[in-house]
């Protein structure tokens, strides 16, 4: 067993790995430098003493959307503060809230809690253009330029009220400007015509990071995180790296495994940071691509755990149908195989037995999901088609990931151990 007390060979600040920006939170963004400057732009009338301007900015998990937000608005209020101009930043995170109702609530607590501090109970029981009315009642009681971000504004879906009320506020004592920050590359499309002709008069796109851009990312992040690791001149790029616990391939790979998927830097960050922990975990004092691509199969087996885990009971049925096939070598299955298995299993667990359409169904939810591959294939001449499952996974892993759910765990203990469900 592993001690505490043990030297750290590779690390030198463990949380400059961390994906999280609440854990470290990089002081620049050197590869959104275009994307920062447009939002300077919309954010330098109040500079002037005039009205910042409404922004929507856009771009996929990952591309440093939020962060940039955040450092520009700091900088802003720094600024500010040493020009003795009076300006508040109001960060409401819309996840979890699906409808405008939601996050106006917040937004008015947040508000009150820029005036009497922290504590402030969210309003209850108040209709939507009340909420509206009581957010710029407490703008006008704070005065000067108010700023409000709302971070994925996605999640209201089609509740667009909010969007539309809150640029057109006309305020006697406030300067209001709006940033929306959202993942929906399609959001803006699916807004009223109104909501687009006011928030949207200002479009940010972040795009996915590319390898090069991917490398230069992880590169200042093994420099700030890594022993024995450091740029060779003033450019902090990787071409510049040095380092004498990661070999050259490390970082290439992290990026490229990054790019080729999502273009996040939170999963190249990610895949670089389990490269770390599993070659600490092996006593080894250099990290290898042999270590990139176990730490990559253990994020994927992690992934594919969760997605499993995640399903409803009627789908891990499906997908067990499937798994039991495979385990048995009876892959590609024909649905209507499987569905004499799932009946089976309805019985075992005492479970709904759906018809075999809807059967069919969650057969092709599972594959939209990526557990199972699906093949339409013929019966033979004047037989028409078929379709096939195949898993997409590895038994074990979908096996020890079914067991954990109390209802199926005994019909996955009786198929590893090869009895069959007639025996149930």
């Amino acid at each position: 067993m592993r001690t505490f007390d043990e030297a750290d060979k590779l690390y030198d600040d463990i949380d400059a790995l961390e994906p999280d920006t609440e854990t470290y939170r990089p002081k620049d963004l050197p590869e959104r430098e275009d994307e920062l400057d447009e939002l300077h732009s919309a954010l330098e009338p109040i500079a002037r003493g005039g009205t910042p301007r409404d922004v929507l900015i856009y771009g996929p998990t990952g591309q440093g959307k939020t962060h940039g937000v955040k450092l520009k608005t700091d900088q802003l209020q720094e600024w500010a503060d040493r020009n003795d101009v009076d300006l508040t930043t109001v960060n409401v995170q819309c996840k979890g809230s699906d409808k405008s109702y939601n996050v106006l609530t917040l937004l008015v607590k947040q508000l009150r809690e820029v005036r009497f501090g922290p504590g402030v109970d969210k309003p209850v029981g108040h209709q939507r253009k009340t909420l509206v009315e009581m957010a710029f009642e407490e703008m006008e009681e704070i005065g000067g330029t108010i700023l409000v971000v709302l971070d994925e504004i996605d999640a209201i879906g089609e509740d667009d009220y909010i969007l539309y009320e809150l640029p057109r506020a006309n305020l006697d004592d406030a300067k209001l400007g709006v940033i929306g920050i959202t993942n929906d590359l399609q959001f803006r499309d699916n807004l009223d015509a109104d909501v687009r002709s006011s928030l949207g008069k200002r479009e940010i796109t972040f795009h996915p990071y590319d390898a090069n851009q991917l490398k230069n990312i992880l590169a200042r992040r093994a420099v700030k995180a890594l022993r024995d690791t450091e740029f060779e001149g003033s450019e902090e790029k990787f071409t510049a790296l040095e380092s004498g616990v990661l070999k050259d391939d490390v970082i290439p790979l992290c990026a490229a495994f990054a790019a080729q998927d999502t273009g996040d830097a939170r999963q190249g960050l990610r895949l670089l940071s389990r490269s770390v922990e599993l070659a600490k975990k092996e006593n080894d004092e250099v990290v290898t691509e042999s270590h990139v691509r176990k730490a990559k199969a253990g994020i994927e087996r992690d992934r594919v755990g969760q997605s499993i885990r995640a399903e409803t009971t009627q789908r891990k049925l499906a997908l067990l149908t499937v798994v039991e096939a495979a385990e048995n070598g009876e892959t590609p299955a024909e649905t209507s195989d499987l569905y004499e298995k799932y009946s089976d299993y309805c019985e075992a667990i005492d479970a709904d037995n759906y018809i075999d359409h809807t059967f069919r169904e969650k057969l092709n939810d599972l594959e939209h999901s990526g557990l199972l591959e699906k093949n339409r294939t013929g019966r033979g001449h004047g037989k028409g088609m078929t379709n096939t499952y195949d898993l997409q996974v590895s038994t074990e892993t979908a096996f020890e990931n079914l067991s954990a759910d109390g209802r199926l765990s005994k019909l996955v203990e009786n198929i590893r151990s090869g009895r069959r469900q007639s025996t149930l």
